[in-house]
């Protein structure tokens, strides 16, 4: 797992400080470690704590995990930070430092915390007066599927794709997406054949006008929400499954087509694997994503997941390179999406934002974003969205 962190300096002059490492360990069964350097004085000059919340949603105390509160020793180091979420406790999160545990000063916990698939781990500084002087904030990612399926529980169930009116961007973007993935299907996809649709959610098959040459089988984890659309769709055949292990033989589909799934997979290359079996020779493997290396990350300089449970987000060049090709396939092409060209705060220090997704997400923007959307397919590998074709070798 990468670990993307950030530095807030609210001091110029606050000796004591932190800093996380890029490298940690996979947070597996709630458990992870990770290792991060300091730089402390006096112990009575300071408030240290780990505070883990939300991503993105620090809201006291519905989305805070807890905090922990630890002396650093004086003077340089590294420390270990160990965590343990199963169940959240006090003895949750333990820091050791050349071998020896230090002891927990105080701590506050949540008990009845939901796990998102992502959290933000938090290493605070106080003054002793209480006031906030520096934070470095990381990215945790949670790669379990009770976690995962149960985000999906409280989040999506059977809702229809409805963004709001007078924010039309998410709406642009998904009738542009269809349009090009009608065509993909249509040039891909043999008549007479079958294509299986994985994490399937809707089923953007059943969501494009028109019908198709050839059969389709979609299926989810969530079995509601499979049983709902059966009923509502019952000319498409529906099926509840895991992506990373189908229910189907060796060779038994012409096309798989994966709409925003492998970034919700723990291990994206066990999930092109696990597509590539199922897959005849020569069969077609089609692939819609957010891309990591987008243009408002790149300029941001750090990791920005478009959702809680993206655990997998991946670049352009990683899709189209070395993952299918290490999976058994071949790179046919893209039709990448929308071009972050309008963005803001890029000087401030504040947040960085593309305005057609924020501030300008109004209905008289509507002219531009459809001018953006195109342009993905010629810088894919900063473009917004990823659609990744390959063919199984």
């Amino acid at each position: 797992m990468r670990m993307v962190t950030s530095d807030r300096f609210l001091g110029s002059r606050w000796p004591h400080r932190v800093h996380m490492g890029p490298g940690a360990a996979p947070e597996r069964d709630r458990k992870g470690v990770t290792e991060f350097r300091y730089r402390t004085g006096d112990p009575s000059d300071y408030v240290f704590t780990v505070d883990i919340y939300g991503h993105r949603d620090h809201a006291h105390p519905h989305r805070h995990v807890g905090w922990w509160r630890f002396d650093l020793p004086r003077g340089e180091g590294i420390a270990e930070l160990q965590m343990d979420f199963d169940p959240v406790r006090s003895e949750s999160v333990t820091i050791s430092v050349n071998g020896d545990t230090l002891a927990l000063v105080d701590s506050w916990h949540n008990p009845d915390y939901c796990f998102d698939p992502l959290a933000d781990l938090q290493l605070v500084f106080r003054d002793c007066e209480g006031q906030i002087r520096r934070i470095e904030t990381t990215l945790l990612k949670f790669l379990d599927r009770d976690i995962l399926r149960d985000f999906y529980d409280r989040q999506y169930a059977t809702e229809g794709y409805t963004p709001p009116e007078d924010q039309p961007f998410l709406w642009e973007l998904h009738e542009y997406k269809k349009k090009r993935l009608r065509r993909l299907f249509e040039k891909y996809i043999p008549s007479g054949g079958c294509a299986l649709d994985v994490g399937c959610g809707r089923s953007l098959f059943s969501e494009i006008d028109g019908t198709f040459p050839f059969s389709v089988v979609s299926g989810d984890l969530e079995y509601v929400g499979v049983r709902t659309r059966a009923a509502e769709v019952p000319e498409q055949h529906w099926a509840v499954f895991d992506v990373d292990q189908l229910p189907f033989t060796d060779r038994q589909f012409d096309a798989v087509f994966a709409g925003e799934v492998i970034e919700h997979t723990p291990v994206a290359s066990a999930s092109l694997a696990e597509w590539r079996r199922v897959l005849k020779p020569g069969g077609i493997v089609i692939i819609t994503t957010p891309n990591r290396e987008r243009l408002l990350a790149v300029a941001d300089r750090r990791e920005r997941p478009c959702s809680e449970d993206h655990l997998s987000e991946l670049s352009y060049r990683e899709l189209a390179g070395p993952l299918l090709r290490d999976a058994g396939f071949e790179f046919v092409g893209q039709s990448c999406l929308y071009l972050e060209l309008w963005l803001t705060n890029l000087w401030s220090g504040d947040r960085t934002e593309d305005h057609l997704q924020s501030y300008g997400n109004r209905r008289k923007n509507r002219w531009l974003m459809k001018g953006l959307l195109p342009l993905g397919r010629f810088v894919p590998w900063v473009s917004l969205g990823l659609i990744v074709i390959g063919r199984r070798r």
